[in-house]
C-alpha cells in the first residue's frame, strides 16, 4: 500500500493561510483590487488598499490569493511581509525590505538592484533565510529617508514585470503610532504629487478598530486608502466550496441536510470552514461518505481544535463553574447577541446570582463585549469564532 493510500490528501489546511490554488469565493472584493492594477501599471501611481476583519475571517488568505492573481495575469512582484507586531516605522521597513529582496533576488536582475542600496555592506547572503538587516541600521535608516528614489530605482529595473504588489500583514503594532502615518502619507504624497512612474499597489491588513485608530490619529492618512471589509462568507460561497473540495477526493454527501449543518455551523467563518472540513474529511475515509454521524463528529471535534488552538487561553482563565454553564446556555440558545433579560430567564438560580459578575469577567477577557446604546443591556460574543465555540460545546454535552 502506497503512503498516499494510508493518509490521502486532505483538501482543507485549517490554522494557516489557506494556498491560492485552493481559495475559493470573495470575488466582488477581490475584483474591487484587481481592477485597479492595470491603472496603477499604465499611469505608475500607486494604489492603496486598506484589508480590515475580525479574528478568523481569511484576511491574509484573501489578500495571497490577490496577490498572486496580480502576478500571473499582470505580471507584477508579489512581496508579501508579516510585521509581526512592530511597532516603529524602522522595523516595517526592515521587514518589508527582506521579504522584497528575496522576491526580487528571484530575477536574473535582481542583485543589482539590491546592491544599489547595500552597497556599503561587505559581505550580504542574497538566498534564504540567511538575509537580514537587523546588524545593519544604517541601511534600514538610509532608505527610509529616500524611500520615494528607492521605489522609483525598483520600478526602473523592473524588465519583463510590470509593477510591484506590496502586502504588509498585521499592522496592529503601529495602530497608535502618528510618526509612521505622517511617513508614510509624506512618501506617497511625493510620488504623487512628482508623476514619478512607480506601477506599484500598497495593501495594509488588520483589524477594524486598528484602522479606526490610525483614522483618528491622523485622518489625512486613512483617506488614501480603498477600506475593504473582509466580513462572513455568504452561505452559498460555503456550499459550493464544501462540494467542490468533497468531490475531488471522491467523498460524497448522504443527504443536503448533513451539508446545511456543516455550512451553519462554520457559521461563515474560513477558519472555522477549513477545520469542519478537515475533520470531516478524515472520518470519511472509511466509506468515503458524510452522513448525519460523521458530519456532528466532524463538527464537535473541530470546535475543540479551535477551542485548543484559538481561544484555550481564554477559556482558562475564566475558572468558574457557574461562568462555563452560562457561556454553554447562551450557545445553546444560538444567541450570537442577547439582551441581559433574555439570558437571565434561562439561567438558574445560583447563575442568575453571579450573572453580572459574569458580564463583568467576560468583558475583561474579550469573550463578550456590550453593544447599542449605552446601558442598553445588550451584549454580544466579540468574535464568531467564541460563539460557535460554546453552541457546539452545547451541542457535545447533550450527545
Amino acid at each position: 500500500m502506497v503512503f498516499e493510500e494510508i493518509f490521502p490528501d486532505s483538501p482543507f489546511e485549517p490554522g494557516r493561510p489557506v494556498s491560492p490554488r485552493k481559495f475559493k469565493g470573495r470575488m466582488n472584493d477581490t475584483q474591487k483590487i484587481l481592477r485597479q492594477i492595470p491603472r496603477a501599471i499604465r499611469d505608475g501611481m500607486p494604489e492603496h488598499f486598506f484589508i480590515i476583519g475580525k479574528k478568523g475571517m481569511g484576511k491574509t488568505s484573501f489578500v495571497r490569493y490577490v496577490a498572486s492573481q496580480a502576478e500571473d495575469n499582470f505580471k507584477m512582484i508579489p512581496v508579501y511581509m508579516r510585521n509581526e507586531g512592530g511597532t516603529t516605522t524602522e522595523e516595517l521597513i526592515r521587514e518589508l525590505l527582506e521579504s522584497l529582496f528575496r522576491e526580487i533576488n528571484k530575477e536574473s536582475w535582481g542583485e543589482k538592484v539590491i546592491k544599489l542600496f547595500v552597497s556599503n555592506i561587505k559581505e550580504i547572503k542574497l538566498g534564504g533565510s540567511g538575509f537580514s538587516l537587523k546588524d545593519h541600521p544604517e541601511v534600514v535608516e538610509n532608505i527610509k529617508k529616500n524611500f520615494v528614489d528607492f521605489m522609483i530605482t525598483l520600478c526602473n529595473n523592473l524588465q519583463d514585470k510590470k509593477g510591484v504588489f506590496i502586502v504588509i500583514d498585521d499592522i496592529n503594532g503601529l495602530s497608535d503610532n502618528l510618526e509612521f502615518t505622517n511617513w508614510y502619507k509624506g512618501v506617497m504624497e511625493t510620488l504623487l504629487f512628482q508623476e514619478y512612474y512607480v506601477p506599484a499597489v500598497f495593501t495594509l491588513i488588520s483589524y477594524p478598530n486598528e484602522f479606526d485608530n490610525l483614522a483618528n490619529i491622523n485622518e489625512s492618512f486613512a483617506r488614501m486608502f480603498k477600506l475593504i471589509e473582509i466580513d462572513k462568507l455568504d452561505n452559498d460561497d460555503i456550499t459550493d466550496f464544501f462540494i467542490s473540495s468533497f468531490e475531488d477526493t471522491g467523498i460524497i454527501f448522504e443527504n443536503n441536510n448533513v451539508l446545511n449543518d456543516m455550512v451553519y455551523f462554520s457559521w461563515g467563518m474560513p477558519l472555522i470552514m477549513q477545520q469542519i472540513g478537515d475533520s470531516v474529511f478524515w472520518k470519511a475515509q472509511d466509506d468515503l461518505l458524510i452522513n448525519n454521524e460523521v458530519a456532528l463528529l466532524g463538527i464537535v471535534e473541530a470546535a475543540e481544535e479551535l477551542g485548543n488552538k484559538q481561544i484555550r487561553n481564554k477559556i482558562n482563565k475564566i475558572r468558574s463553574e457557574h461562568y462555563e454553564k452560562i457561556l454553554l446556555k447562551i450557545g445553546d440558545h444560538k444567541l450570537m447577541a442577547f439582551k441581559k433579560s433574555e439570558v437571565k430567564s434561562f439561567l438558574s438560580t445560583d447563575e442568575n446570582r453571579v450573572f453580572n459578575d459574569f458580564l463583568i469577567r467576560m468583558k475583561e477577557l474579550g469573550i463578550i463585549e456590550s453593544i447599542g446604546r449605552e446601558n442598553s443591556g445588550e451584549y454580544s460574543f466579540v468574535n464568531r469564532l467564541y460563539f460557535i465555540y460554546f453552541m457546539i460545546l452545547a451541542i457535545k454535552k447533550k450527545m
